[in-house]
Parts: structure tokens; sequence; C-alpha cells
């Protein structure tokens, strides 16, 4: 055993030293190919994302310079720029061009104007007071004359007369929208509710944008009183109609007010609709109107942002854009210059015309543009999306000069930064930032473009791996073969050496004339006979066993009356075992049919597996031997009732030199040949073996042999 552990570890080292070896070494420089791919598919990556920002900024500045040019275009077009038609045209260019977020101009004595803004309102004291126009002396005459009869005598029905009399004298609009409003006041003061409704309506149509001598448009009034005056009619519907129609014209910018008056009107709005909408429960036009009236103050929130900040840039950017225009910089042609204004805490993307047409001969008003940030943004992120291959993989940021994050990928990146661009000309001073995560090795096994790498590491590692397991299984198996033939050599010898020894002793016995009686002369025989049986079986499984393995047992096919041939087995045998008190019995069924088989083979087989059942029978001395037919097919099972085999031995029973490892099993004299025997004769005759077995119940061998 020990020459066989020294060959095993011979066996081993060899394979260790002309496949390990060899294999790592080549596993090594196939490790060094993938890194040195890593590295190389990395600088790929690193100069993709840098062509990539190269890509974007140059894909900004081109936009903003088309602007510039288009905007340039524009203002060149017309020798005076405060025409109503150049003003259409500057509002159709803003909307027709994303990238601007307000044109404008300025001056030193006037300041910064946006000519085509849509503001919510104007600065607080940026509107010239109003004054009222003196009237005629007849007007003023009937006029002062409704206004005693309204005021001092009550007299509603000559104040109305007066107002409408003086209405018609009226020849401008200011006049008239004044007096048709005051006639609409005594009639509200008269109980003449819907007439005073029609009238206002009258006056909201027609003379809106007149304002009233307290500064008041007409416009926002007439609404004012139209839907107060719904309200004394119990008609809710119509008051919020009037409500919501006001809040959307405020929204839209018919009036120009002040800051001031802008926050009086819409916070009068909306206290009287929050008053009638807080009733419950609401029809479902007022429903309907209550979700208008929520959009109108989404879209007022943003216009209202967008209003303060072009108000912040109005009153504090001036100084800064007269410096600028003074400076010398590039541009388009020269003729523009870039930069970011920063008031408070706002920052402007800022682009001044340096030369216009009405400044080529006075030098003082001068044109330009603010950049809408957003609109950057999204091109930024358009441009981002389209060009990026995986934007899984990839991260981006967009951030300010004060790092800042103004963009960014859905995910936050993480790692180092593989580019980094500026905009070109530093506007927008912004800074654009590529993260690609770093390629794990496991990815650049998959995506190398030297894949032959990776198979090959893959290659050796499965030959090593193989060629380990199976030396070692091969080498174990060797081990346990020449372990179970060692145990073999060692119980066969003393399976020989039993009988021999009993022959060789009643010979001597029986030679000497030593015998007392007839009766044990007789007996000695018996035993002689059994052993010599027992040493002839031996032998024959040996030899046969041999022949088989090595392919030279020939099978000699003839009919056999298995009836006939069981009762020669069983009845020499139940003879011998008769004495020891074994009862061993014999079913069959009436008739058998005769079968074509090796008698010899057969014989020796089911010898064998009656000898098994008497041997580990146990203290249970009972042995059934039945047979019978069917589905075609001759049935022989022989059963014990003795120790049984546990169930985790039932697949090997029927291996070579192989013997239970119970000690009780192994206390039982046997060569671990016999079932191997019985399996290899019943297959040779197409048929098959079987075991059920239970530990202490028994078991029961079963052939099945065709017809």
């Amino acid at each position: 055993m020990k020459r066989l552990k020294q060959k095993q570890f011979r066996i081993l080292f060899l394979f260790i030293l002309g496949v390990g070896v060899p294999s790592l070494l080549l596993g090594y420089l196939a490790f060094r190919g993938i890194r040195n791919d890593q590295a190389l598919l990395e600088r790929e990556k690193r100069e993709e994302l840098q062509s990539l920002a190269e890509t974007i900024t140059s894909e900004i500045e081109n936009r903003i310079s088309q602007t510039e040019q288009s905007f340039l275009d524009l203002i060149a077009e017309e020798p005076k720029l405060e025409t109503p038609n150049f003003l259409l045209k500057l509002e159709a260019f803003k909307d027709q061009n994303p990238l601007i977020k307000e044109p404008f101009y300025f001056d030193k004595e006037e300041g910064i104007h946006f000519p085509a803004a849509r503001l919510l309102y104007l600065s607080d004291g940026s509107t010239e007071p109003f004054t009222s126009p003196s009237l005629p002396s007849n007007l003023s005459r009937v006029f002062n004359q409704g206004r005693q009869a309204e005021f001092q005598q009550k007299n509603y029905r000559t104040a109305i007369s007066c107002y409408q009399q003086a209405f018609r004298l009226a020849s401008d609009s200011r006049s008239k929208g004044e007096l048709l409003n005051a006639a609409a006041r005594v009639q509200k003061k008269s109980s003449q509710i819907q007439e005073a409704i029609d009238t206002y309506k009258v006056v909201n149509e027609n003379y809106g944008r007149v304002s009233l001598s307290t500064g008041v448009p007409l416009g926002i009034a007439a609404h004012l009183e139209i839907g107060s005056l719904y309200l004394l009619l119990e008609n809710p519907s119509c008051a919020v109609q009037s409500f919501v129609d006001l809040y959307r014209d405020l929204l839209q910018g018919f009036w120009k007010l002040e800051r001031a008056q802008y926050d009086f009107f819409t916070q009068s709005l909306k206290g009287s609709l929050d008053d009638i909408f807080s009733e419950s429960p609401l029809s479902s036009n007022l429903e309907s109107l209550k979700k208008d009236f929520q959009q109108l103050m989404d879209e007022e929130k943003m216009q209202k942002g967008r209003t303060e900040e072009l108000l912040v840039f109005q009153e504090r950017a001036t100084s800064d854009l007269l410096s600028r225009g003074a400076q010398e910089s590039g541009g388009i042609k020269n003729l523009t210059q870039r930069f970011t204004l920063e008031i408070g805490r706002k920052f402007f993307l800022t682009v001044l015309v340096k030369e216009t047409p009405d400044n080529k001969t006075q030098n003082s008003r001068h044109w330009g543009f603010l950049i809408d940030q957003n609109s950057i943004t999204s091109k930024v992120k358009e441009s981002i999306l389209r060009n990026l291959i995986s934007t899984k993989e990839t991260g981006w940021l967009v951030m300010d000069r004060e790092g800042k994050y103004i963009l960014s990928s859905d995910v936050l990146p993480a790692g180092s930064i593989n580019s980094q661009a500026n905009f070109i000309g530093n506007f927008p001073d912004w800074q654009l930032e590529l993260y690609q995560q770093d390629p794990q090795l496991f990815e650049t096994f998959l995506t190398s473009k030297r894949g032959v790498y990776f198979f090959m590491f893959l290659l050796i590692g499965g030959i090593l791996i193989f060629g380990l397991i199976l030396t070692v299984r091969t080498v174990s198996r060797e081990l346990e073969l020449a372990r179970m033939k060692s145990d073999f050599v060692s119980t066969i010898s003393h399976e020989f050496k039993s009988p021999l020894t009993s022959i060789r002793q009643l010979a001597e016995m029986l030679q000497s004339g030593r015998i007392p009686s007839e009766k044990r002369r007789q007996k000695y025989y018996d035993v002689l006979v059994e052993q010599s049986e027992r040493l002839s079986l031996l032998t024959e499984n040996v030899l046969n066993f041999a022949r088989i393995e090595e392919g030279k047992k020939e099978f000699r096919f003839e009919l056999v009356d298995i009836k006939a041939m069981l009762e020669d087995i069983v009845s020499p045998i139940q003879e011998r075992v008769s004495h020891e008190g074994f009862e061993l019995e014999l079913k069959m069924e009436s008739p058998l049919p005769s079968i074509k088989a090796d008698s010899v083979s057969i014989n020796q087989a089911l010898t064998n597996l009656i000898d098994n059942a008497i041997k580990y029978s146990g203290e249970k001395k009972r042995a059934i031997v039945r047979v019978f037919v069917e589905d075609n097919t001759l049935t022989i099972s022989v059963r014990d009732f003795g120790i049984g085999v546990k169930k985790e031995e039932l697949n090997r029973v029927f291996d070579r030199f192989y013997r239970g490892g119970d000690e009780l099993t192994r206390t039982i004299k046997g060569s671990g040949l016999g079932l191997t025997l019985v399996k290899q004769i019943i297959e040779a005759h197409k048929g098959n073996v079987s075991v059920e077995s239970e530990p202490g119940q028994g078991s029961t061998f079963t052939i099945k042999l065709p017809l």
C-alpha cells in the first residue's frame, strides 16, 4: 500500500510538472495580454469621450454663432428700429429662435429696454404719472351736472341721463370710456344689475385699454365689477368666468402695469375666486373653471420668475453693458461680444452687438440679446444623448464657474473624470465633464478585440482542472481497486484454506481408523462432500469471473427444462442444510416453459444466490425460491429473511470485490464475486437481476429471463 501511495504522488508530481507549470505560465501570459488590452480599451474610451466633448462644445458654438448672424441680419434690414413693422419681425424672430431669451437695446439716457418682451408688469415708478385731459366747456357742464345728481342729490335717473348725454358729446376714447363707466356705476347703485353688467361689457370691449383718472385700466375695473354683479345675481359660474378671463388677460400682458398694481389686482382676483371655490359642492362648470384657474396660477409662477429676472437685468445691468460696449472683443466678424453678467445670484448669458444701423452716426444705442440658459442646457443634453453610445456606462456633468451642477445625467457619475472641456471662447463659462466607468476585467474579456486571450485562458484553465480531476480520480480508483484486490486475495485464500483444512483433518481421521461408529463415519463423509462442493463452487466462481472479465467465456445456449434444473439445484442443498434446521422452500408454477440458456452458467448463478440467502439468513433460517412466468418473462426470485442490505449499499452489491461495510456482514465468509458473477451471467442471457432489501427484514434477489 505504501508503494501505491508513492506511485500516486509520483503521478501527481509528473502531472503538475508536465501540465500544470506550462499551463500556469501560459495563463500568466494570457492574463498579461488581457491587462494590456484593458489599458488600450480605456485609452480608446478616453479619446472617444474627448472627441465627444469637443463635438458638443462645437455644436453649441455653431448654434450661438448662427443666432448671432441672424440677429445681425435682422437689425440691419430696418433703417428705423422702433417701427411697428420691425417690432413684429423682432417678436417673430424671438419665437423662431428658442436660443434667444430676450432681445434688448440700451443707451446711457434711457437705460435698458425689451421691445419684444411679454412682461407681466413693469418696475414700480417706471410709468409716467396719469394726467386727466381737460374737457370742453359744454361737455364739462353736462358731466358736472351728472356728478352732482349722483353724489349730492342721489337722483340716479338724472345722473344716468347726464352721463349718457355727455358720452354722445365726447369725441376721444378716454372721455367716452370714463363716462360710460360712470353710467354703469350709477346703474349698479340704482339696482339695475343686468343693465350695469351690459354697460360694463361694452366698456371692456371698446375701452378696455383706457385708464381711469386713478390710473386703473377700464378693462380691469369692468371685469371686477361684472364678476361682483353676477354674484349679486347669484350666478357664480358667470362671475368666475369673468374673473378667470381677467386673470388670463393679466398674464398675457394686456395692460402695462407696475409691480404693485399687478400684485393688487391678482391678489384681489385670487381672494374672490378662493371664496367662491371654498363653497361646496361645486357644479361641473365651476369644477372646470377651477382647473383653468389652477393652470393659470402655474403659468403665472413661470412667467413671474422670467419677468423678475428681466427686470433685475433691466434695473442693474446698464453700467456693465456700457462698459462692455466700450471694450474690444472678438465675435462674429468682430461685431458681437459674449460674456456672462452676474447680478446678485443670477447669471445672464449676454450677447452684445457692437455696431448697429442706428448708431453708425450717433454712438449711443446698442443692441443685444440674452441667451436662454435652459435652451443651451437642453441642446447640450440632446447632443450628449444623441452621440453617446451607452448612457448607462457614461455619466456627464455640466458645471458653472462656481462648481455647481447645471445639468447632469440621470445617475450622478462616480470615479475619475475621463474627459473635460470648456465651451469655445469660454462662453458659456461652463465646464463639461464626461465620466466613463472603468471597464471590469470580466467586461474586458467579453468586449476585447483580442478575445483569443480570454478563450486561451479558459481553455488552459479547463485543461488544467480536467486533467487534475482525471488524474486524481484515476489514481484514487486504482488505489481502491488495488485495495479491493488485496482484500479479495486475502479473503479467497481464507475461503480455500477453511474447506481444505476440514477435508484434510477428516481424511486423516478416516485413514487412521479412529472413528468410533459407522454413523459418525457417514457424517464425516457427508462433511467431506459438502466441503468439496464448496471448494468446487469457489473455484468455478473465480475461474468464470476471470474468463468473463477477459472476454473468453463461451456460453452454450440450448433448450433447458427449467423445472428439472431447479429441482436438481435445490434438492441437494435442501438435504445438506436440513440437518442445520434450515428450511429451503421451492415454489414453482406448473407447467413451466423451457428456455434457451447455458445450463451450467444458470446453475452457477442460482447456486450463488441460494448460497447467499443461506449465509446471510442470520437467526431466521428460512429461504424461498419462487419461479413463475409474467409478461413473457421467466422470473426467478430468491428471498431470505435475514440481515438485509442497507439502502445506500443496494447500488453496489453487484460490484466486483464489494462487500458491505457492516461488521456483521464482514464476519460472514465470502469472496465478493458471487453477485458480480450472477449479474454478468444473467446479462449475457439478455436478462436482468435486481434486489430489494430492508435491514433486519431480509432481501429478495430477482432474475428475469426473456422467453
